[in-house]
This record gives C-alpha cells, structure tokens and sequence, in this order.
C-alpha cells in the first residue's frame, strides 16, 4: 500500500502531473525522482501515488532503503526489499526467489514497487532493478535518489526547488507550527522569502528554518543566514527534527550523508567550488540563477592533484550526486553551489590542511579573482561591436561571480589593485547600472582606494577610479562629493598649480585632463548644470577615449554629447547630432549602441517632435529592452515618454477639455512616475535628485497635479511605488499588460466604460488583450476598415491615447476575461509587436 496522506502538501503541480503521465499504462518501467537531500522527493512520491493510485487495479509497495548501511551488498538490499514484499517466513530460501514467489501471488494486477533513497546502495538496486524489471513484466519502480540508477531505460524526473511562492506557504504554514505565525504584512512576507531563498527553497531547510522561530524571531533566523563564514545553518540544533531519520535532523546532516558518498577526487573538487558564488535556481525563466562556466572551474580548481583532464568527470559526478546544480541554455550550461551546499562545502575547504603545494582558500580566491578580472576586461575589445551583447548577457549571468571577485579583495593591497581594475572596468561598461550595483560597487571601490593608499605607480588606476565613482555618484544625487573626487583627480594629474585651481575654467581648451576625468565633469556640466559646454567636454572626452582604443569610452562619450544635446541645443543643432550618431552606431552592429541613439533621437522627438509618436516608438522599444531583459534603458525610456504623455495632457487641459475627461491620463502619468522612481531605487540611484531628470518630472507632475489636484496626484505616486521593479511591473504597465487600479475607491476609468456600445466593449476587450485590428474582423467577420474605425471611437470615449493604453481603461470585472481572451487568438493573427 502507499503512504499516509501527506499534511501540508505545497505546490509541484507540474510535477504531480508529469509523474502520473509516467504511471500511465504503456508509461517508462523505471521512474526516478531525483534531486538533492531534503528537496521533497519522499513526498511527492507519496503524494503522486496517494492522487494516482487506483483501487482494485495497483498494488504499490514501499521499501525504505535508508535504513540500509552506505554500500550493503545485493544480498542486502534484497532482503530489505522482501521484508516489504514477502513479509512471511520464507527461510531457507534466496531473496531473488522470494520475491518471485512473493510477486506472482499478487496476479496479474499492475505492482508499482517504490524504492526509497536509493543514493547509497545504487550498485545492488540497479542489479535488483534490472532481473525485476526483466522477470516481472506488470512491475513498475518508482525510485527516489541523490543520482541517477543507471539503468538504460530510466526515466528521470528532477525534483527542483519549490518555486518562490510556495516556498513562502511552506514557510507561514511551519511558522504556525510554532505559535508564531507570518502575518500577511507585505515587509513579513518579503523577510519569509528571503529566508527561503538563502536556504534555496528547499522544504526540508525550509521547516528546520520555520523551526528556529521557536526560539527567534524571523529578522534573527535571516541574520543566521550570511552565506560567509559567519552563517550559522550547520549550527542550527539538531534537537530540531524535521524527520524521523538522523540524516535529516540538521542541514549539515542532509549535505554530509551526499558528501560521504563521495570520491576524494569529489569532495575536493566541491570544496574548491566553495569560492564561487552560490547560485539560486527558482525553476523559472526570469530569475537570474548566477553561476559559471567550465572555464572557470578547471582554472580556478585544477592543480596537481586535481588536473584539470579530469576535473569535467569529476564535475559531472558532482551533478549527478545533487550537490552541483546547473542551469542550461540552447547554448550553454552554468554550474553553481546551491547556498547550503558552499556554506558546507567551504567549511570543509578551511579545515584542510595547508600542507606544501596545496591549494589554498586565498590562493584559490587569488585565481578567482584574476579568472573574472580578465573576462571583464576582454569586454572593452567586444564593446560597441557586433559581439557585445555576449559580453553583456555573461556578464549578468556571472555578476555575481564578478561582484564577489571585488568583495574579497579590497583588504590586502595586492589584491585590492585587483579588485580595483575588475571595478572600475565594470563601471566603465555601466553593468553596475544593468544589474542594479551601483552602492555595493561604489562602496568597494571607495574600500579599495583606501587599501591602496597614495602609492605613485597606482595613480592612472586611482584617478580613472575617483572620476568613475564621481559618474555613479551624480545619479546617486552627491553632487558635493562628485565635485571633491574631480577636484582631487585634477589635483593628483595637473603639475601646474595655477591650473590646479582653475582647471574648471577651461571647458572649451584642452589642458591635458585624462579622458575619463574629462567624461564625468562633462556629465557634472550636463546633468546638474545644465551647461551646453558640456557639449565640448563630452566631445573631448571622446577624441581622447579614441586616440587610445578605448571604444566603450568613446561609445558612451559619444552617447552622452549626443543627449546633451538634444537635451540643451537648439532643435537644428540637436536634430543633426543625433542624426550623426545613430548613422554611427548602425555602422557598428552593436545592438546596446543603436538601442542608445534609438534613445537619444526619442529624447530630441519629446523636446521637439510630435509626442504622440515619440510615446508609440518608446512603446516599441521597451518591449524590445524588457524582452533582452534590459530595464536601466527601459526605465528611462519610460521617463522621457511621460514627460511626453504630460505635454499631451497639458496641450489637452490647454485646448479646454474638461479636466474630469482627463482623469485617466494624468493618472497614469503619476503611476509611471512612482514606478520609475521605485525602479531607480532598486538600482541605487536617486534620479529625481538630478537636475535635468527633475525638470522633466515637475513638468509631469504639474499637468496631472492640474487635473488631480496635489493629495490625489500623490497618492497614485505612491500607488506607482508599489510597481515591483523585479517583476518588470512598470514596463508591463506602460505597455499595458497590466493593470493599475487606484487607490481607495472604484477605478475611475470605469465611468466612461457604459459610453460604448456592446460591440464596442467586445471591441476593447479584444484589443487589451493584445489582438491587432485584423485579428478582430477575422473574429468578428467584418473588414479591418470597420475596425479600425471603431478602434478610434473607442480610443475617443475612453481618452486613450493608444491602443496599449485601453487595458488601462477596462473595468476590474471584465479583467479575467481579458486575460482569456489574450491565450485564445489564432496564433497567426496575434500581435507581435
């Protein structure tokens, strides 16, 4: 018979209904649930079989093998099984044959045969799997294990971590266990997940974490959980029981009963691996998982007594075993630690011995180190050419990596020098701005310069380190602190004293500045002061970056002449430059270079052009940046389009529309505003401290104050807040994929909603979901001419700017109905765009 009913089952519904496609008759013979300790793969077996099994027509039996010592033999193994399958004496005889005797008494009924934790003994079960499977046609096992069996028709299915928020349910639900539930308060929920996360939402870790709070409260058990030297989890009691099985008693128990099966080629091998950055897998597409490539392993690990030849068998034993997780691409795979394995793993690195020509933990973070340092710096050759995008997509892959390489090196000052040229390179190429690092790289750098102290060999990297710090800090609003660094570049590099002072006179005459130095007062010019000189800084900047082959220098040189002046020039001026630079950027087949003269044209459209079409082409390329996963170019596209949507609604208010008819429109521009905000944030910048950025926003905030009045118009900001910068929330919203209701009361879109006919509002659901005019009359049997009229009708009775905009203005009860009709049109008629 099955297990019990299993209380509190969370989750895997894709698995549930994968493994009961499997049990189908005419399914695979041998079924494994794989995955590592404590990962679930006991209990959803039970559950599978409990929902699957049918009464009358399976027999399933359920033999535990984890009580069997680590390499029992096949006699072993085999009466383990027939305690479960013959559990009458039969003495005297061999296992095989009473399990053959004990089987053909069952009859013809289908047997499903459950082999519990199989990773110990996987030599004798698949040598039992093999005769049962070949002797007993109507069997069927199910086995659960660390690795695969290995028989040749094996069907295996991975057990992945929970995803993020079932992990949290698990979490409140053992939290109520204790008496100390998880209330629904958003900031409780947030400290559940990420609890869930450093323990990689596992559900075995998940309950002893639930566990602690018997004893602390939520902020401690996350304080536990450093992921450094200083975490906690192995120290957890093990008087906390999450099973009945000692293995499972403790998290270092579940990672040690996986480690003890391993070779010493293998337990040194994850030990080394300890000093890579875990790696987090949620079972999703969106979520960045970290890890590294192959190359990195064999560099950083292989020595003498690990060569590197055999290190890829080695890693692919580690993979098999549950205590490596990948994450593979069409292209690629990456391999990384989950956080409790590394947190185990360099536990076990510190306490080897630093006998002579061993590797040790700071030779190995030496090699670390160095191995991401010249794949950061290779990324200024491939810069502003046809192979920057994968640069760009290894290095948000591996930013963590990149990131951890700057963090253990800023104390000793050999390696500070290091860290410092991996930063500032970073900073050059803005991946802090891509993955949201601004204040962590910043504030290592600013811990490196300090290591490094005045050491006149070190200046070039200290100068070009001070101006980059100076560019991020202008977007982080200290505005002061950007001015002492360039002073103290201009001090360090200038010989002459007079110039030392005066050096800010001379924007229009070239005194010999390094280029990067150049580039930040440039920006000080443009970004705070609004100084069209900035313009010929900016230009210089460029020709230096240039003169010594620096093409992501001269790239985003040349990009940010090319904003200052559409943003300060005048239209003739602005609309040469910018014309100029993107016939330069389609030059180079650089997709990050032309996406940012795209930009700098959208920004000279806003100032001069026709808004209407500078919203639609902001509107096309952020669907393009959201589907490369590029939010910094997507939020500021967004920026400068509802500076455009407010320049709509003032000439609207102008033209005297009545400001109750223009409700929708100045609420979404106070929705946009509150998400830009919120997604700056999260990257660590304060873009509304900026002056230019914080003209543009007055601008905003004046037309949908005009028609909200201030308490109103506040409000929706803040509603705008709430716009989840990891969700991309704000992107979908201006492309209206979803929908934003305001605060405390019924949606006033909805009172214009009973102005359109039936076929109207069949209209508009059609087009919300995201169905182009063609697609309509093909549903509708009319011609794409009558649609497009009444498109038009119903853009009018809703103030609509755009077609992406009627989403915003459908009722809260027809919602699902748009999201019903948006998985439903023919696929060649579906939009693309």
């Amino acid at each position: 018979m099955t297990e019990a009913r299993i209380p509190h089952f969370v989750g895997r519904g894709e698995e549930l209904r994968r493994i009961a496609e499997l049990l189908a008759p005419g399914g695979p013979r041998l079924i494994t649930l794989l995955g590592p300790g404590g990962i679930g793969k006991t209990t959803l077996a039970t559950e599978a079989l409990r929902r699957y099994q049918r009464p009358g027509r399976d027999h399933v039996l359920w033999v535990r093998l984890a009580r069997l010592e680590a390499g029992s033999d096949a006699d072993a193994v085999a009466e383990e099984v027939v305690r479960t399958v013959a559990p009458t004496d039969m003495t005297g005889r061999c296992a095989e044959d009473c399990l053959l005797d004990a089987f053909a008494v069952l009859g013809n009924r289908r047997t499903i045969l459950v082999l519990d934790n199989c990773e110990h003994v996987l030599a004798p079960v698949a040598g039992l799997v093999v005769d049962l499977l070949t002797l007993i046609p109507e069997l069927t096992i199910v086995a659960t294990s660390r690795e695969p069996i290995g028989w040749i028709d094996e069907r295996l299915v991975p057990v992945q971590p929970l995803t993020n928020p079932h992990a949290v349910e698990l979490f409140r639900r053992r939290a109520e266990l204790t008496g100390r539930p998880i209330p629904d308060d958003p900031a409780d929920l947030d400290l559940a997940a990420r609890i869930c996360r450093h323990v990689d939402n596992n559900p075995l870790f998940i309950r002893l974490a639930a566990a602690r709070l018997r004893y602390r409260p939520a902020t401690e058990v996350l304080r536990d959980l450093t992921g450094d030297h200083s975490d906690a989890r192995m120290r957890w009691s093990s008087s906390v029981r999450a099973g009945a099985e000692e293995r499972h008693r403790s998290v270092g128990d579940v990672i040690a009963w996986s480690y003890g099966l391993c070779t010493p080629a293998e337990r040194l091998l994850l030990d080394r691996m300890s000093v890579f950055a875990a790696g987090f897998d949620p079972g999703d597409d969106e979520t960045r998982c970290g890890g590294v490539e192959y190359s990195a392993v064999a560099a950083v690990c292989a020595d003498d007594e690990l060569p590197e030849p055999a290190i890829a068998a080695t890693l692919q034993r580690l993979v098999e075993r549950s205590l490596v997780a990948t994450r593979m691409t069409a292209t690629s795979v990456r391999y990384f630690l989950p956080e409790s394995v590394r947190v185990f793993a360099r536990s076990r690195l510190r306490a080897r011995p630093d006998g002579p020509g061993a590797l040790s933990e700071a030779c190995l973070l030496a090699r670390h180190r160095r191995y991401f340092r010249d794949k950061v710096v290779a990324g200024q050759a491939m810069w502003y050419g046809p192979d920057e995008m994968l640069w760009i997509d290894w290095v948000r892959a591996a930013w963590d990596d990149v990131l951890l390489a700057i963090e253990t090196g800023v104390t000793d000052p050999a390696e500070a020098v290091v860290a410092l040229e991996i930063a500032t390179v970073a900073m050059a190429l803005r991946v802090p701005f891509l993955t949201g690092a601004n204040r962590a790289v910043t504030g290592l750098c600013e811990r490196a310069l300090e290591v490094i102290g005045d050491d006149p060999a070190l200046s070039a990297l200290r100068i070009s380190a001070k101006a980059l710090i100076g560019w991020i800090a202008v977007w982080q609003g200290r505005f002061d602190y950007t001015a002492r660094l360039l002073d103290e570049c201009a001090a360090e590099y200038l010989t002459d004293p007079v110039l030392r002072r005066e050096w800010r006179e001379h924007t229009a005459t070239d005194i010999g500045l390094p280029a990067v130095v150049e580039f930040t007062w440039g920006l000080e010019l443009f970004l705070i002061h609004l100084d069209l000189r900035s313009i010929d800084v900016l230009s210089r900047a460029r020709e230096k970056f240039a003169a010594v082959g620096d093409r992501g220098g001269r790239q985003r040189s040349e990009l940010f002449t090319v904003l200052a002046a559409a943003s300060l020039a005048p239209p003739e001026q602005a609309e040469r430059v910018v014309r100029w630079h993107l016939d330069n950027a389609a030059q180079t087949d650089a997709p990050w270079a032309v996406s940012w003269a795209e930009f700098a044209a959208l920004v000279a459209a806003v100032r001069y052009g026709d808004p209407e079409e500078a919203v639609r082409r902001g509107r096309v390329a952020v669907a393009a940046h959201l589907e490369r996963g590029d939010t910094w170019t997507a939020g500021w596209i967004i920026h400068y389009c509802t500076i455009a949507l407010a320049t709509i609604l003032q000439r609207r208010l102008e033209s005297c529309s009545r400001p109750a008819d223009l409700v929708a429109e100045a609420l979404e521009i106070a929705y946009l505003q509150g998400g830009t905000a919120a997604l700056h944030r999260s990257m660590g910048i304060a873009s509304d401290r900026v002056p230019l950025v914080a003209n543009g926003s007055h601008a905003a905030r004046a037309a949908a104050t005009a028609v909200l009045g201030p308490q109103r118009y506040g409000a929706a900001v803040l509603r705008g807040t709430r716009l989840r910068p990891e969700e991309c929330e704000l992107q979908q919203y201006f492309l209206g994929r979803l929908a934003v209701v305001e605060d405390g009361g019924t949606d006033p879109k909805q009172t214009h909603w009973h102005e359109l006919s039936p076929a109207e509002r069949d209209i508009a659901i059609l087009v919300a979901a995201g169905w182009t005019n063609s697609a309509v009359a093909v549903r509708r049997g009319t011609s794409v001419r009558t649609v497009d009229a009444q498109v038009a009708t119903i853009r009018r009775k809703l103030a609509a700017a755009d077609r992406s905009a009627i989403i915003h203005r459908i009722p809260g009860e027809l919602r699902e109905r748009v999201r019903a009709e948006s998985r439903q049109p023919p696929s060649r008629l579906r939009r693309t765009s």
